[in-house]
């Protein structure tokens, strides 16, 4: 005959095994999730740096072909022609750093997530400890 002592011992072990692979299979997941997101902030934080570099080399190109347009229909870089050189550049300048500012919130956001998938992870490890220690903590009462 089968004691139920022993059977109850040999179920919980398994079930300890289990709930261990299980938390480091998710753990190991998390950490890998939290990675990839942490490589792809720092790819939108890239993109951001080259849109800005982009924008500005842009803009200086558009100010130069203004700049020689004035000149060559004889106006002098005086009053309003300098004003709206000035307001170009100001523009540029402005949407140079508005693609700058997005990509970095979308890094900051990426960066932030990972930090959340990993806490996620320690919560859940420590959830499925509570978990195993409340099942041995019911067997021993059990066997008494």
């Amino acid at each position: 005959m089968c004691n139920p002592f022993a059977a109850a011992v040999a179920t919980a072990a398994t079930t300890m095994i289990t709930t261990g692979a299980r938390m480091a299979s998710d753990a190991q997941q998390a950490s890998h999730d939290a990675k990839a997101l942490e490589r792809e902030a720092k790819v939108a934080e890239a993109q951001g740096v080259e849109e800005e570099r982009r924008l500005r080399a842009q803009a200086a190109r558009n100010q130069a072909k203004r700049r020689v347009a004035i000149l060559k229909g004889g106006v002098t870089t005086e009053g309003s022609p300098t004003d709206m050189l000035l307001d170009a550049a100001r523009e540029d300048d402005v949407e140079a750093r508005w693609a700058r500012f997005g990509q970095s919130e979308a890094a900051r956001a990426k960066e932030r997530d990972a930090r959340n998938r990993r806490r996620r992870s320690v919560l859940d490890q420590l959830s499925s400890t509570q978990t195993m220690n409340g099942d041995l903590i019911r067997l021993g009462s059990w066997k008494e």
